[in-house]
């Protein structure tokens, strides 16, 4: 069904007496919105925003060539009266807002639109899972291992200590590598990368029936927790004191 659509708007119902007369000439079929509203309360033009002149999806580009040869818009105006038919008919094809003033419609789309775009540049903005893992060292609190609980206790030569120095820690690795704790031996290196949002830890040198295997990745609370079918490695980042049951 060819629907009339808001192609002009006027302050006042006397800006269109000429008008009404070229569009009658050319066989347009043509509606105008609001104009009794105006009429009564002039003052309320502006409020309710001006006198609407509607016309067929049809007649649109037909009715501007009207409008801009009689001068009622300038060379550069057709392309808001454009995007004003656009947004008409957009939300014309939603079914609770259907039958609201396009004023209304307007009122309650533009701010979910925002939103939107706002939800979306933050989202974009987020740093990626592996952004994360790479950010910093994680101190590791506890392993599991077929749900047997364990110490990490990493030998080296030089062992750190102090506030906020992680006792033992995970660190990944731009270039893919990976490096791990010991249990009561030097730590372990491997490489890792990230497949659908989970993370695959591969070709760890020592202890690789603990290590290697596809994690579920957890951040809650600034705490790491990473869970595969046989381990569960629980951290926190370096420099965070928290109290954990390890």
């Amino acid at each position: 069904m060819d629907k009339f659509i808001t192609i002009r708007t006027f302050t006042h119902p006397t800006e269109l007496a000429i008008l009404r007369g070229r569009l009658e000439l050319e066989g347009i079929e043509y509606f105008i919105q609001d104009e009794l509203s105006v009429q009564i309360r002039p003052g309320y033009s502006n409020a309710i925003g001006g006198v609407k002149l509607q016309v067929k999806e049809s007649d649109i580009e037909k009715t501007l060539e009207i409008l801009k040869s009689g001068g009622f818009i300038k060379d550069e105006e057709p392309i808001l009266s454009s995007l004003y038919t656009k947004i008409d008919k957009a939300t014309f094809k939603i079914p609770f807002l259907k039958k609201l003033r396009f004023e209304y419609r307007l009122m309650i789309i533009a701010p979910i639109v925002i939103w939107l775009v706002v939800g979306a540049i933050f989202m974009a903005t987020l740093p990626t899972t592996s952004e994360k893992l790479i950010k910093q060292s994680w101190c590791v609190d506890g392993v599991t291992y077929d749900g047997r609980k364990f110490k990490a206790t990493t030998v080296d030569f030089i062992q750190l200590v102090g506030a906020g120095i992680c006792e033992e820690s995970i660190v990944f690795e731009k270039d893919g590598i990976v490096t791990l704790p010991g249990f009561n031996s030097h730590g372990a290196i491997g490489s890792w990368k990230i497949n659908n949002n989970s993370l695959q830890i591969m070709q760890a040198d020592t202890f690789d029936f603990l290590y290697n295997g596809v994690y579920e990745i957890d951040f809650i609370d600034n705490k790491l927790i990473l869970k595969s079918k046989q381990t569960s490695i629980y951290c926190h980042p370096e420099n965070i004191h928290i109290n954990l049951p390890f």
